[in-house]
């Protein structure tokens, strides 16, 4: 797969895809982790290993909890005012797994931030960007340009609203599938009772994965 660039809100701050050369083996910093791998009993892995590993967590946990998720949305749909032929196209035009295990990964990746440093967490970042579509299988980048879009939202958010990430992140599947701008479907997307039980799953989702790699392994140095 060709290497894309990585998403500009999350790339290096020095305008680059590159970080600074290999320090060398003298100095504080390389000093500072040669005696981590001699103190530390923390496993080191790489962040493309580290985030392969969360992306296939995230897909289990995705076909754990997506059933429920979308039997809520089907019932909904059905109890709103769309024919029946506009029910039927609403559910099948949409490609909803993929924007439900979306959601679950940007819930959890956006804790990287404040997790790691800036390297690190970047590189992370550049990891499920490269990634995320072939473990769900799709062709071209659908879903890293959409957990990234729900990334950036989620993260902006987190400064201008007082809504958990799933709540967040149900906003903007609630966009995707346009029902707060179809007249026949407005009224359920305004529904709190609607937006509790759809962000009820996603919420489930929630296992703070990065908080526990932290805890039991390390990530290798990013240069």
């Amino acid at each position: 797969m060709v290497n894309q660039p990585k998403p500009s809100h999350f790339g290096p701050s020095n305008g680059t895809n590159q970080y600074p050369k290999i320090p060398p083996w003298y100095s504080r910093v390389r000093i500072a982790e040669l005696w981590e791998d001699i103190t530390s009993r923390k496993p080191k892995m790489k962040t493309a290993d580290a985030t392969a590993d969360f992306l296939r967590d995230m897909k289990r946990i995705c076909d754990r909890q997506f059933p429920e998720w979308l039997m809520r949305l089907k019932a909904h749909i059905e109890g709103s005012d769309l024919d029946f032929e506009h029910k039927r196209e609403l559910i099948e035009k949409h490609d909803l797994e993929m924007y439900f295990y979306c959601a679950i990964v940007a819930s959890e990746a956006i804790k990287v931030f404040k997790l790691f440093e800036r390297a690190p967490a970047d590189e992370l970042m550049s990891d499920i960007n490269d990634q995320i579509d072939d473990v769900l299988g799709r062709d071209g980048r659908a879903a890293a340009d959409l957990v990234f879009d729900m990334l950036r939202t989620v993260k902006r958010s987190q400064y201008e609203e007082m809504l958990k990430p799933h709540d967040q992140v149900m906003k903007w599947i609630i966009r995707l599938l346009e029902l707060d701008v179809n007249k026949d479907t407005k009224a359920i997307s305004e529904d709190l009772v609607f937006r509790q039980q759809m962000a009820e799953p996603l919420a489930a989702c929630y296992v703070q994965w990065w908080l526990h790699f932290k805890q039991t392994h390390r990530l290798a140095p990013v240069y």
